[in-house]
């Protein structure tokens, strides 16, 4: 008695192969894609930002004294540098002119002095050592990051089927005696 061959032909073979890799491949190709990749996605982002800035209280020494700017500090790519520069021209929170700064992984320190720093496109070990740095300082920290907010950070953006969602980490929120309303949770969006 002869056993069945379950041998492929050459056409079926590649068509198993190219079904196979598009499997692979789609997951990853979909999650690479964050928010502040698309120009739509970049304006959400800023806007919640431009939010946070004006919402949220931050300790009296968050700030080295009473003219010190309000600094939102972007870490590890500029993807919303451009936008953020054109919201917060000429504004004041709470009196304070706004300052943008770009900080490079070498100065990493100086994101202490930050109030809001924006984390964009960086390795995950980049990242946490971003977060350890900032931990017990008034920073609030934001990013698309995937898992950003379980890692450590204080608010994470995501694009959960055409919506955005805020996933926060209240424990690291309390830890940097940030103050928020009711309010910020509520927050959610359709993206249009």
């Amino acid at each position: 008695m002869k056993t069945p061959s379950h041998r492929l032909s050459l056409p079926r073979l590649s068509l198993f192969f190219s079904l196979l890799l598009s499997v692979l491949i789609a997951p990853v190709a979909l999650a690479a894609v964050n928010l502040s990749d698309t120009p739509l996605g970049r304006r959400v982002m800023v806007d919640y930002i431009v939010h946070f800035a004006y919402n949220l209280q931050w300790p009296v020494n968050a700030f080295d004294n009473h003219s010190a700017p309000f600094k939102v500090c972007l870490l590890g790519g500029d993807s919303l540098g451009e936008t953020l520069a054109e919201r917060f021209k000429n504004q004041r929170i709470d009196g304070r002119r706004v300052a943008l700064e770009r900080i490079d992984l070498k100065d990493i320190l100086r994101a202490r002095k930050c109030q809001i720093v924006v984390l964009g496109s960086m390795d995950r070990a980049n990242l946490l050592k971003t977060l350890v740095t900032v931990e017990f300082f008034p920073v609030l920290t934001v990013s698309d990051a995937e898992r950003f907010a379980v890692t450590g950070g204080m608010i994470e953006f995501a694009d959960t089927n055409g919506e955005v969602a805020l996933r926060m980490n209240k424990t690291m929120l309390e830890k940097a005696e940030l103050k928020m309303g009711n309010s910020l949770f509520r927050l959610g969006r359709k993206m249009e």
